[in-house]
């Protein structure tokens, strides 16, 4: 069976970022793994738990040692991933690719997705670890949204939140190719996204508008996919390899 490994700084990344890729992949016959940084904000287990039965992720395990790194609400302090000992980084995801063997990992993108520090963080110490593991035939690809996919999004909240901030203003998007993976279920992937925000998968984008702030980048990434579809995620390659998964 083949494996891909999913890479992430946070719980709830891997509805962000890769939840409809993961879909796909595990409908194909892939083993899906995830291996993440932190608890995140919210306490992992039950939610994480949730969102992977939901996104066909077979398992997930701590990257590193448990509490090793921390989610401390955007602080930076010095226990997050991006406060990290880049080594120690790296080597989490190399014991990780050791270990799985993996012919893919998906992660987030070069900009983080959302130019989050951890995030960032991570996507780099991905790719360092796929360098110096570089014997092992494996595709890494990291999650991006298109810039015209961010001003749809945008414009989404714009119309409900006349003259409010939309987002932190770190989701760019980028303007380069990037290969698709789609044909997930939009419905297990708001699911999942509900299995961490009460709503923020299934309600209606105006009623979130009473509970959520036009500032969130959470907010904006789901006007983002009510805008141009839940069903697909985006990536751009992070190394080269000949080795290639199925792509709907």
């Amino acid at each position: 069976m083949r494996t891909a490994l999913v890479v992430h700084a946070h719980p709830d990344d891997e509805v962000f970022a890769t939840g409809a890729a993961t879909s796909v992949l595990s409908e194909q016959g892939w083993h899906v793994v995830l291996r993440v940084a932190t608890a995140g904000m919210h306490g992992a287990s039950d939610h994480l738990s949730a969102s992977c039965a939901l996104l066909g992720i077979a398992e997930w395990d701590w990257l590193g040692a448990p509490d090793q790194w921390i989610d401390d609400g955007g602080r930076n302090g010095p226990r997050t991933p991006a406060a990290a000992d880049p080594s120690a980084l790296t080597a989490a995801v190399e014991a990780a690719v050791k270990t799985l063997h993996p012919e893919l990992i998906l992660t987030v993108g070069s900009d983080g997705l959302t130019g989050h520090p951890d995030h960032i963080a991570i996507s780099q110490a991905v790719q360092r670890a796929r360098v110096q593991q570089a014997h092992v035939q494996c595709r890494v690809l990291g999650a991006r949204v298109r810039t015209d996919d961010v001003r749809a999004g945008e414009h989404l909240v714009q119309q409900l939140a006349p003259g409010q901030q939309v987002g932190s203003g770190l989701v760019k998007g980028c303007d380069v190719p990037l290969e698709t993976i789609g044909g997930a279920s939009e419905q297990r992937r708001r699911q999942a996204l509900d299995a961490y925000y009460d709503g923020l998968g299934s309600k209606p984008l105006e009623e979130l508008m009473t509970t959520h702030r036009a500032s969130s980048d959470g907010l904006l990434l789901r006007a983002v996919f009510d805008a141009t579809g839940w069903d697909h995620d985006r990536f751009e390659e992070l190394t080269s390899s000949s080795a290639a998964p199925s792509s709907g």
